[in-house]
């Protein structure tokens, strides 16, 4: 079954059904908060996203995919907490590729892995979701612009100043290393890190009550 069909089971009282969409995107949602949260909050976060979206299940009237849907609640959870918290935590080592190279990767392919990560995190907020949504979770610039509540034009130039407010940021810290890295791919970079978060937590899964 689709995404709309399981929102449309669950809807219609067919608990499983929740739980197989949860099940579904459970894993993106937390990779969404990975990097912008402490991982101990991470999953936390997750856990509130689906709350939400169980409290306001027909809230979603079906303009564009749910998973965009989810992603836009997801989004304001992590505004909310930022909020509380007034500030959001320094990256620490914990939310940066290991230093240990891949079976498919040398050690300097995973330092340039490490740099694009960590400017990726020191960009301003809505930069960093910009740029994972598009590369990580494949949103199409129409759900950005609906997520983002912006004329598409508007997010199509703001991914291009983000990407290249990105690859300056890279530049900027190669530039303190002994090697600086030969970066001609950033999408393949990002691809990367996407696959090193998934190597190192697996397919994160979550129970939510009261679905």
């Amino acid at each position: 079954m689709d995404d709309d069909a399981l929102l449309t089971a669950w809807r219609a009282g067919r608990r499983e059904a929740g739980h197989a969409l949860i099940e579904r995107h459970y894993a993106a949602v937390f990779r969404f908060f990975y990097g912008k949260a402490p991982p101990s909050v991470c999953e936390d976060l997750a856990q509130k996203t689906f709350e939400a979206l169980c409290r306001r299940r027909e809230a979603f009237r079906g303009e564009g995919s749910f998973r965009a849907y989810l992603l836009g609640v997801a989004r304001f959870v992590l505004i909310g907490w930022n909020r509380r918290e007034r500030r959001f935590e320094d990256v620490d080592d914990s939310a940066l590729p290991a230093d240990e190279p891949t079976p498919s990767g040398t050690l300097a392919e995973q330092e340039t892995l490490r740099l694009v990560a960590t400017a990726l995190r020191g960009l301003d907020l809505d930069d960093q979701i910009l740029i994972e949504l598009k590369d990580w979770e494949g949103l199409s610039q129409a759900e950005l612009a609906a997520l983002f509540e912006l004329p598409q034009p508007t997010v199509a130039r703001r991914l291009q100043r983000a990407r290249a407010r990105l690859r300056a940021a890279v530049d900027a810290l190669a530039s303190g290393t002994t090697h600086a890295p030969a970066l001609r791919d950033l999408d393949s970079c990002l691809a990367s890190i996407r696959a090193d978060i998934e190597a190192r937590f697996g397919r994160v899964r979550g129970a939510v009550a009261g679905v």
